[in-house]
């Protein structure tokens, strides 16, 4: 984890220097849940590996859109490289919701497992799982997601304060003129009603200035589709004035930029579209197409790195517990801008190569 993170923080350093200058299958029920075969490697397991009869157990949500496709890939991945390595079993299970993930919760606890990595679909909704598995002894990595006046043994996330901070002082900046005149209005696209959201809008309205006017806010459960619909509706439904009004759409996701951008792309209506900034969060190959060229004339995009990868460090602090190392309570995954001026450095870094390395 150390080693990521090193690169993530080298990664930044760079580019603010260029912008100055196994499977796992989605499911919808309890019943279908997927529950990934305990222990361990193709090959036998032998016996002087120094972690043979301890057992890890990790849960995560299923796979409702390509962030959380990727992350369960480079999770599973993960999970395996280090059991083949270490000679421990491990446990690896994916729910839709939050009621699924409880209960796989209690399906782990039942093989007394040596520690458990949990990214839940809504933190606070797991917080009674959590418990349990704290009041059993067994140390816990909450990942990604906070749960609300709950100490587990360690939480890792991306810096999403950071990621709405540092947005919201990029918005400063591009309209810094209009601002100077009065009100810009803004679409908000969000991703859902977990702390994920929350962390960003609340970074963003931190440090943006107050004449920026939030004209309308958009939940979209992280989906490409919603987004094109939530926008394709607005186009549709308001009027000329009201749609050329729009100076900038801030979102919380890269798909969600896309569903935009088709949005756009599909209206034609008599309004002039006077937007000049779309930023996302992941900075996804896609969204290295849209700064190329996106085919929209006028439009800049900026996204934030959040990588899929990032749930490897997760993995990996089960790990320490399971050699016996203490954890620190917090750890968060620095993040990077992504804009026109530095997209090519961003490509030829390591984290981006790390991001797409089950690619090949």
């Amino acid at each position: 984890m150390k080693k990521l993170l090193s690169i993530v923080l080298m990664m930044m350093l760079m580019l603010s220097m260029v912008a100055c200058g196994g499977t796992t299958t989605t499911t919808e029920s309890t019943t279908e849940m997927t529950q990934a075969t305990t222990a361990t490697t193709e090959a036998p397991v032998s016996n002087d590996l120094p972690l043979k009869g301890k057992l890890m157990g990790v849960i995560t949500p299923s796979a409702d859109h390509g962030f959380t496709a990727e992350s369960i890939q480079h999770c599973e991945a993960q999970v395996k490289a280090l059991s083949a390595e270490y000679g421990f079993d491990y446990k690896f299970m994916t729910a839709a919701e939050s009621g699924e993930q409880s209960n796989a919760v209690e399906t782990i606890l039942a093989m007394n497992p040596d520690v458990m990595v949990l990214w839940p679909v809504n933190g606070d909704e797991l917080k009674s799982a959590a418990q349990t598995v704290k009041d059993a002894g067994v140390p816990l990595i909450i990942y990604d997601r906070m749960i609300s006046d709950f100490t587990p043994t360690a939480t890792l996330m991306g810096d999403n304060d950071a990621i709405g901070e540092g947005a919201g002082e990029y918005y400063n900046e591009k309209f810094a003129t209009e601002l100077a005149a009065g009100k810009v209005n803004i679409l908000l696209f969000e991703g859902d009603s977990s702390s994920v959201p929350m962390q960003r809008t609340n970074g963003f309205k931190k440090t943006a200035n107050a004449n920026f006017n939030i004209v309308q806010t958009f939940e979209t459960n992280w989906s490409q589709q919603t987004a094109m619909e939530q926008m394709e509706s607005y186009l549709n439904t308001k009027s000329k004035e009201e749609i050329e009004s729009i100076q900038a759409i801030f979102t919380h996701d890269d798909e969600i930029v896309f569903g935009i951008v088709e949005a756009l792309k599909n209206y034609d209506g008599d309004a002039k579209i006077n937007i000049k900034l779309i930023s996302g969060v992941a900075a996804s190959s896609g969204f290295m197409d849209l700064i190329k060229d996106s085919g929209l004339e006028g439009i800049d995009f900026m996204t934030y790195t959040f990588s899929p990868s990032m749930v490897r460090d997760a993995v990996d602090l089960g790990l320490e517990v399971l050699q016996g190392n203490t954890l620190k309570s917090d750890y968060l995954v620095p993040t990077a801008m992504v804009d026109k001026t530095n997209y090519e450095a961003y490509m030829a870094s390591d984290i981006y190569k790390i991001r797409y390395s089950l690619n090949k």
